[in-house]
């Protein structure tokens, strides 16, 4: 069965009742709304901005230097250090070549011939700063290139220099920090209706114009006009934020973009479910607690072997149903990320969630699927409860395969545990771990890993040490537990039984990002929650930091 057949129907019910319909705002959208707007297109521009600097600055240097060699690539390093979010940067000679490429591991495309993509045509044909449209990379996602002309000091054009980052992470480092805490959500589209960014992370990705779930004669001519709009006002009816119910959305919309760009930002209101804040029943999770959830997982696994997937589904998807139980529920996907079932957020059914990420930017779907891939396990992340008005907490689930198709699993919130990390913390963390994989791509394996382990050296300052691992799990830089180097740690499990040095190890082969750990900090002695971040140095192994919360 098409995984997508159950959202699908749901959709075209809604549309055939006329829920999912566009009409013209009320004026009751006020002035608030107007200025949050006003703020959040200002912001992404300034985020745009702030790229074009560097890539002005690197290519005057550029521009003296070359763009090929270790110079071009020491320039690019440096771009990179002051934007640590940002994925790569590379030189493209005037004749279309990639010439220089930095991290190391991008520099296997020096000497490709890129004149074939839209992006490189672009560049060369306006010889000046662009923001390209979405392009699909080699690592699978889609990714934005904004660019820079280099000139020589006589005025010959020798080609151009580029950051490439995902457009969500430029998109919501911007909007993010503005709607925290308000009743705005924010969507980002191209013109052609491909959507860059959404409060909504499972709507990155699709487009406005061909995606089956926005069909409706009404939507369509909703998102008509906003596209040929630069600016506006309306209504129209969809799933809210938790994707719990269908609301009536009050929407004003602006532009965005600088150097080409052109992007319509969409600020909605009419979130049908009010966020809670405050810690009211907030627990710690004991070590019944945790045999109690996974007991109840595997129970339902059970069930979904007697009585078959189909009936299975249905009672899992009902929230008065026998495997609900306050903001304990069973959840179910398939092993392509795809949800089976989600009590509390029917509209989500039938989508495929395998690169959605927490608020903190953790690939959860990906951890749960790895851990259900591997018999069964825990995973640490935040996700909105539904007994406390969706509220975001953190959240540790059991998940356990039924079949090697799909797989189940139900989570206990933690709201006694903050998991809130600020974006400065946390460009600080890229930052300090991508120049700590520079080190050791330039110094070599030993000599970096007796840096990381000196704990009178720079790489060993307190809470923010740089550990290193084999893909293997071996340890090989731990610098306040020395006793460890050499071993294997791949069996590990934390606090709340996560396999924090596999979870690790999976997110660097796939080239690295954030992941949860409960781990002592040097600084207290205590054990608190840590998000590390880590990256491949190579293929054989990769380095690491995190940043503390609040202590158990």
């Amino acid at each position: 069965m098409d995984a997508r057949i159950p959202i699908l129907l749901v959709v075209l019910v809604l549309i055939s009742q006329g829920c999912i319909t566009s009409r013209e705002s009320p004026e009751s959208f006020g002035p608030g709304a107007n200025a949050t707007l006003a703020q959040v297109t200002s912001a992404i521009n300034a985020e745009l901005e702030s790229v074009r600097d560097q890539n002005v600055a690197s290519a005057n240097q550029l521009s003296l230097v070359g763009l090929a060699g270790r110079d071009a690539e020491r320039v690019l390093t440096e771009k990179l250090e002051k934007l640590p979010w940002a994925l790569s940067s590379v030189t493209i000679s005037s004749e279309g070549f990639i010439v220089a490429a930095v991290p190391e591991n991008y520099r296997e495309i020096v000497g490709r011939d890129v004149t074939y993509q839209d992006a490189v045509q672009e560049a060369f044909a306006s010889k000046a700063p662009r923001v390209s449209k979405v392009f699909l990379m080699e690592e699978g996602f889609a990714g934005i290139s904004q660019s820079e002309p280099v000139f020589a000091p006589n005025g010959t054009y020798l080609g151009y220099t580029d950051v490439t980052y995902r457009p969500e992470v430029l998109i919501g480092r911007a909007v993010d920090p503005i709607i925290a805490g308000t009743p705005f959500d924010v969507w980002v589209v191209q013109k052609d209706g491909r959507i860059l960014y959404d409060t909504s992370p499972e709507e990155i990705g699709r487009n406005l114009f061909s995606d089956a779930a926005y069909q409706s004669p009404e939507l369509q001519a909703f998102f008509s006009r906003v596209i040929s709009e630069p600016s506006g006002r309306g209504v129209y009816q969809f799933w809210d934020r938790n994707w719990d119910r269908v609301i009536s959305k009050e929407v004003a919309w602006g532009t965005a973009g600088i150097d080409g760009a052109e992007w319509r930002v969409v600020l909605t209101t009419g979130n049908a479910s009010p966020m809670s804040t405050g810690n009211d029943g907030a627990r710690t999770l004991t070590k019944a607690d945790a045999r109690d959830l996974d007991a109840l997982v595997k129970e339902a696994v059970s069930f979904a072997r007697e009585k078959g997937k189909d009936v299975a589904l249905l009672e899992f998807n009902n929230p008065e149903g026998r495997f609900v139980s306050g903001d304990r529920y069973i959840f179910a996907y398939d092993m392509n990320g795809t949800v089976l079932a989600l009590p509390f957020q029917k509209g989500l059914i039938g989508e495929s969630r395998l690169d959605v990420q927490d608020s903190n930017g953790v690939s959860y779907i990906r951890a749960m699927v790895a851990a259900a891939s591997r018999g069964g396990g825990h995973v640490t992340y935040v996700y909105p409860n539904p007994a406390r008005g969706f509220a975001e907490e953190l959240k540790r689930s059991s998940v356990f395969p039924v079949d090697g198709t799909w797989f189940v699993g139900s989570g206990i919130y933690l709201p006694h545990m903050d998991a809130r990390f600020s974006r400065d913390a946390k460009d600080a963390l890229q930052q300090r771990v991508k120049k700590a994989r520079d080190f050791a791509q330039e110094r070599g394996r030993e000599e970096a890993l007796s840096a990381f382990n000196d704990l009178s050296g720079p790489w060993a300052a307190g809470s923010d040490y740089i550990f290193a691992y084999a893909m293997d799990g071996t340890t090989l830089a731990l610098p306040f537990q020395p006793e460890l180097i050499g071993t294997n740690r791949t069996g590990f499990q934390d606090h709340y039984g996560v396999a924090g040095i596999a979870w690790e190890t999976e997110v660097a082969r796939d080239g690295g990002g954030f992941v949860y750990i409960m781990y002592p900090d040097p600084k207290t002695g205590l054990t608190a929650l840590k998000l590390c971040y880590v990256v491949p140095v190579d293929r054989e192994w990769f380095v690491g930091s995190g940043i503390y919360s609040t202590p158990v």
